[in-house]
């Protein structure tokens, strides 16, 4: 112990080479905490080379022997690709689920984080709630925005409370959390009661932009291409879009690409649209893209074999228009026979991860009696979500179901 206290005197004081000449010497005493302390100085390169597969060794040392911040950075190591060819998600999850077992609280919050993205695991929510309180009652600060993401969304496991979720973003937002600001401008334009408001959605992503913030740069583009909360402007969408792509949101890049696809305040130009596809071909969005350029043979040669795959690497990735498209597919018979049922399936997952494409497709099918009876309250609860998400087609459907029933009165 004698030997492991000086050790961390000379680190303390970072005069590194002595710090490692005990430090080795503790280690051949078998004590546990010298081996975390060498992990660390290959780690960060103290008095000598970085060097992380070394630093991984003397971590698993200690990792080994239970020694829970060893653990920890041994998961961090695996969650950052620092050791291996790429990310290894499954040792990301057991290395942290150790840390946590030897109750370091700090691995609770990284823990949850693992669940509530499913990283080397199935998404969780609920096991990540369970986790991120334990950690804040050990003291541990706690994302606001990741509680209230989980209460927004409502999903694995967990049931969608608007409510619980405008207290996380507000307790994050009254902390000038820039991530919970967005989060409340979030909130006020996906949830689906009377204090639905795409107004103050534009008001408080606005707020969040300020910050440089890249998701809601993001999000404010997408307002003002639809002219929610505010009025239409392709212009404006652009350069907020752009901004975001300067701040890594590959969303934000996609969506440039969308707009050449479609013409949105810039002349079509679908090799432009494939092209930015292409270089974003990691994100569901983009695979989604290049499978309707396929799909249609726009600036490419036509194959619908070619869309279905990109389709479903989309899907696999959980991207909302990836599940409408291969609903279309099925539903039109692009490629294949048509199957009502199965587009069914397809448009009701589309639907429920707040696709407003997905929630006009759903309404249309329970107003038609596709692949399901027909039901004109399910048809005009999805259409009435479609027009609220700023889905201008869903307005006509409505109108002619309220019609229709006015009629028969």
């Amino acid at each position: 112990m004698e030997l492991f206290e000086k050790g961390k005197t000379y680190f303390d004081n970072q005069n590194y080479k002595k710090a490692f000449k005990y430090f080795i010497e503790s280690h051949e005493a078998s004590h546990v905490g010298s081996k975390t302390y060498i992990g660390k100085m290959y780690y960060d390169g103290l008095e000598m080379t970085k060097d992380y597969d070394t630093a991984l060794l003397w971590y698993k040392l200690a990792g080994e022997a239970g020694e829970h911040i060893s653990q920890w950075m041994i998961a961090v190591m695996y969650y950052n690709g620092l050791v291996g060819d790429s990310p290894d998600y499954e040792q990301v999850l057991g290395w942290f689920q150790k840390s946590a077992k030897n109750s370091n609280s700090g691995a609770y919050v990284s823990l949850g984080q693992t669940y509530f993205e499913g990283k080397g695991t199935e998404k969780n929510y609920n096991k990540a709630l369970d986790l991120f309180t334990r950690a804040s009652v050990e003291g541990e600060s706690v994302s606001s925005f990741t509680i209230g993401s989980i209460y927004v969304n409502g999903r694995y496991g967990v049931d969608r409370d608007f409510d619980l979720a405008e207290t996380w973003f507000m307790k994050g937002a009254n902390n000038k959390d820039q991530n919970s600001i967005f989060g409340m401008g979030l909130l006020y334009g996906i949830r689906d009661d009377s204090k639905q408001d795409w107004v103050k959605t534009f008001e408080w992503c606005t707020k969040a932009a300020k910050y440089n913030l890249g998701i809601a740069q993001d999000f404010l583009g997408d307002l003002y291409l639809k002219g929610l909360g505010c009025k239409k402007n392709y212009k404006l969408a652009m350069e907020w879009y752009r901004k975001a792509e300067k701040n890594g949101i590959k969303t934000a890049a996609v969506q440039i690409g969308i707009m050449y696809h479609y013409g949105y305040g810039v002349p079509v130009n679908y090799s432009e649209a494939l092209s930015i596809y292409q270089k974003f071909g990691d994100c569901g969005e983009a695979l989604n893209g290049t499978g309707l350029l396929y799909q249609d043979g726009l600036g490419i040669d036509q194959s619908h074999s070619t869309a279905m795959a990109y389709f479903e690497k989309a899907a696999e990735m959980e991207c909302d228009v990836a599940f409408n498209s291969i609903g279309d597919v099925y539903k039109y018979g692009y490629g294949r026979d048509a199957d009502l049922e199965t587009a069914f399936k397809y448009y009701t997952k589309s639907a429920n991860f707040s696709s407003e494409e997905g929630m006009l497709s759903l309404g249309l099918m329970y107003m038609k009696g596709s692949g399901t009876e027909v039901n004109k309250d399910l048809a005009l609860h999805w259409l009435q979500k479609a027009g609220l998400s700023g889905n201008e087609k869903a307005k006509k459907y409505i109108y002619e179901i309220v019609m229709g029933s006015t009629q028969l009165s």
